[in-house]
């Protein structure tokens, strides 16, 4: 025991022991006294719990069947308890499936309305069709079931936006229903059906005059302002250009746009990946103020009306079912306007371009378009297309023989200092030419080509002509070479199987090399080389006396020969390579001068060989002419 049990007990009985203490009672005596009544009370309570052990013992065993019951109530409790639970739970659930199924509902009706009204629209009745086909059309059902026809195509289409899947069906349907009910008005009523194609003529007459008006004048802004003049000729230089630029011109800067007017550049696509690309949207062009050439101009005016005039045509044919003659002059009747104003454009375009190629290229885009409409069965544009080409052929003629007249009279005191390498005319030519070449293969004109031979042959003289300023004949053949040579390199560069043009040229200059060739050995084997020409001709005319009177030159020649071959052979090799700054070019020439210097040898070995010069002694000191060729080979550049 502690303090804190025993202290709520004196608490308790304070009372008590303060009676206790003003008794004057012993206090021994009275806790004796005490402890033998709680004995007794002991004792007495131990005999009446054993004589009730019986009862005690069955109310245990009623309290134990008790407890178990209660366990067992317990238990269905909480078994209901739960039941009741599951109940709600399932309530709860019932509740969230019937508003689920409300919705549900509600969204069925709601589609089953917007479905109703649809499979209606979408749906063409018997009577529609009966009616369509078999009705005249000036009877009162014709025209109600017209108004039907009219409120499901349209209804048709407006789905069709829509993706939806069951227009598909129908749409073939309707389509006929159409051309059933448009056939029956020129069959039937031919003056309604005049007075709907003259206000379709007229109406669209003026919608395609008015397109066209606004879209070639917003067109022709989109030009570079810097055009070829007159005098952008290829015997001309570009002095007269910047005489014509002032420094105080703000707008000078547009001459760097311009495009080089001697090459074909990237004008090319325009006759292939660009032909038939979409138009350039012109009011972002003129916001970012982007400028193009006339060629390109020219393109995206002729295929707006080519892409227009294909459909309109094809479109007319079948809407009003006449025949080519009629649809001729129906096509006409609606373009005719149109048609004055592209003449009129082309003129204005055409009359004062001096770019030979650019125009050349606009003949192209035309004879495209050409086979194009006629791939679209569209002939009617034949005519059109004629005319445009005899538009732009005469100024195409006109600006070449400008350009041939320009090389022709070329004044050499008016060019500027001429060098060995190629020439500023050289180049424009060459990269003209290429052009010409290239555009003309895929559909050839002989015109062209006959053309292009005279300006070949002008430009051919005038570079023989500028090489007399040279004093040295080795100058003018190594100029000549040059300019001969980049000729060829871009003609072969633009068309790798070749041409007349390259080959003529090939021919001129591989003729000049071997020119070029005998001046260089000359100096250093001319007695040698004179020797086998005169013999070769004695030879063949068998003039055996003549050919005793050259023997005593045999011994000098051998001897010459011998103690200068390798001297003179390195001088050539130096001397070829340094005329050249085209190191490629330089080589191909060394090689082919050393190769004539071994067949130079060989020749004359092969005529000392034989009588009346096989007797000289020293024929037997000729150096062999395989020593010749390891030497020469010596100077092969493998690259």
């Amino acid at each position: 025991m502690n303090l804190e049990t025993i202290e709520p007990a004196i608490d308790c009985d304070e009372e008590t022991v303060k009676e206790i203490l003003n008794s004057n009672i012993d206090l021994r005596e009275y806790s004796a006294n005490v402890e033998k009544s709680l004995s007794e009370l002991e004792n007495n309570t131990i005999a009446g719990y054993i004589k009730e052990a019986d009862n005690i013992s069955e109310l245990h065993l009623q309290i134990t069947d008790s407890d178990k019951i209660l366990e067992r109530l317990e238990g269905m409790l909480c078994a209901f308890q739960a039941d009741l639970s599951n109940i709600c739970q399932e309530i709860l659930s019932l509740q969230e499936l019937s508003a689920s199924l409300n919705i549900r509902l509600k969204n069925k009706q709601a589609i089953r309305n917007q479905m109703s009204e649809f499979i209606d629209d979408i749906i063409i009745p018997e009577s529609v069709i009966k009616h369509i086909v078999d009705t005249p059309v000036c009877e009162k059902e014709f025209l109600e079931q017209l108004i039907i026809l009219d409120h499901k195509i349209a209804f048709v289409k407006e789905q069709s936006f829509r993706e939806a899947k069951a227009c598909v069906d129908v749409m073939e349907i309707l389509n006929n229903l159409k051309s059933k009910a448009i056939i029956k008005i020129p069959t039937h009523e031919r003056d309604i059906a005049r007075e709907i194609q003259n206000e379709y003529i007229d109406t669209m007459s003026k919608i395609y005059f008015s397109y066209f008006k606004e879209f070639i004048h917003k067109s022709t802004k989109m030009m570079y302002e810097d055009l070829p003049d007159k005098d952008d000729l290829m015997g001309n230089d570009d002095s007269h250009k910047a005489n014509k630029i002032s420094i105080f011109n703000l707008k000078s800067n547009v001459v760097k746009h311009r495009p080089n007017i001697f090459s074909l550049g990237d004008r090319e696509s325009l006759l292939t990946i660009e032909l038939e690309s979409p138009l350039i949207v012109v009011h972002a062009a003129t916001k970012n103020d982007m400028k193009y050439p006339l060629e390109n101009v020219f393109r995206e005016i002729q295929y707006a009306f080519f892409d227009h005039a294909c459909r309109e045509y094809l479109f007319m044919n079948e809407f009003f079912m006449v025949n080519s003659k009629t649809s001729h002059d129906l096509f006409y009747t609606i373009f005719g306007k149109t048609l004055d104003l592209l003449y009129k454009n082309i003129d204005s375009l055409f009359s004062q371009s001096y770019d030979a190629i650019a125009l050349f290229v606009c003949l192209h885009i035309i004879y495209r378009y050409r086979i194009l409409s006629l791939k679209r069965n569209v002939i009617v544009l034949s005519h059109y297309w004629e005319r445009v080409v005899k538009t732009i052929w005469p100024q195409f003629e006109q600006v070449f023989l400008m350009h041939i007249e320009s090389i022709k009279f070329c004044d050499l005191i008016k060019i500027a200092t001429i060098d060995m390498r190629p020439h500023y005319i050289t180049r424009r030519f060459a990269e003209f030419s290429a052009a010409i070449v290239t555009i003309n293969d895929t559909f050839p004109d002989v015109r062209v080509t006959n053309l292009l031979s005279i300006l070949q042959n002008e430009v051919m003289n005038l570079i023989l002509r500028m090489s007399t300023k040279f004093c040295k004949p080795k100058e003018q053949y190594v100029f000549i070479i040059n300019n001969y040579d980049t000729i060829l390199g871009v003609l072969l560069e633009r068309k790798k199987d070749g041409s007349n043009e390259a080959e003529t040229m090939r021919e001129q200059l591989n003729k000049k090399i071997m020119d070029f060739i005998e001046e260089m050995l000359y100096p250093h084997f001319g007695a040698m080389i004179s020797f086998v020409k005169e013999s070769e001709v004695l030879t063949e005319k068998n003039d055996t006396e003549s050919l005793k009177r050259l023997e005593p030159r045999v011994g000098d020649l051998i001897q010459n020969f011998n103690n200068n071959w390798r001297r003179s052979l390195e001088q050539v090799s130096k001397d070829i390579m340094a005329s050249f700054t085209n190191f490629r070019n330089g080589n191909n020439i060394q090689q082919i001068a050393l190769t004539q210097l071994v067949q130079y040898y060989h020749k004359f070995q092969k005529i000392v060989s034989q009588p009346p010069f096989s007797n000289n002694p020293l024929r037997s000191e000729l150096i062999n002419i395989h020593q010749l060729m390891v030497e020469v080979k010596k100077y092969k550049t493998n690259f």
